[in-house]
């Protein structure tokens, strides 16, 4: 999804933020790609006046989407194992990051990614990739010509 200046997650985050060597090319790191870059469209597209405001630049927005959903991936993997029950949001990662936002933009950016939460879950229940379930295998679409025009 490209935002109305011509920027998106695509654009922005790169599939090798999520592996610096071959055996990283996980399904469970495309899993964190696909994440980072649904959390930076919608928060862009729909909070980027709000951004700007905040004086948070497109790069910055990048990097927190990476940021976010490599730390989702310790939470994903409690719930994987059943060290907890429920995949929980935490406005936290947000402060942890952004410490100089207001409480209205981490309640937006909360809401915004719990969207891409319930909307990427969905995709994957139909899509054959099965990056959950098959966490440790290999990605493909890491090397995919097809995903890669994309990315």
């Amino acid at each position: 999804m490209k935002t109305k200046d011509g920027t998106s997650g695509m654009s922005m985050i790169q599939s090798t933020s999520f592996y610096s060597r071959e055996d990283e090319k996980t399904k469970f790191n495309w899993f964190s790609y696909e994440l980072s870059i649904g959390v930076y469209d919608e928060i862009k597209q729909n909070l980027g006046h709000l951004l700007k405001r905040a004086r948070i630049s497109d790069e910055d927005l990048a990097s927190f989407s990476i940021f976010f959903s490599k730390k989702m991936q310790g939470v994903i993997l409690e719930k994987l194992t059943g060290k907890i029950d429920t995949v929980y949001i935490s406005p936290e990662m947000i402060t942890l990051y952004f410490p100089e936002i207001n409480d209205k933009l981490i309640d937006e950016m909360m809401n915004a990614i719990l969207k891409v939460w319930d909307a990427l879950l969905s995709v994957c229940e139909s899509c054959p990739n099965r990056c959950i379930s098959e966490k440790s295998a290999y990605g493909p679409m890491f090397d995919d010509p097809f995903y890669s025009e994309i990315a």
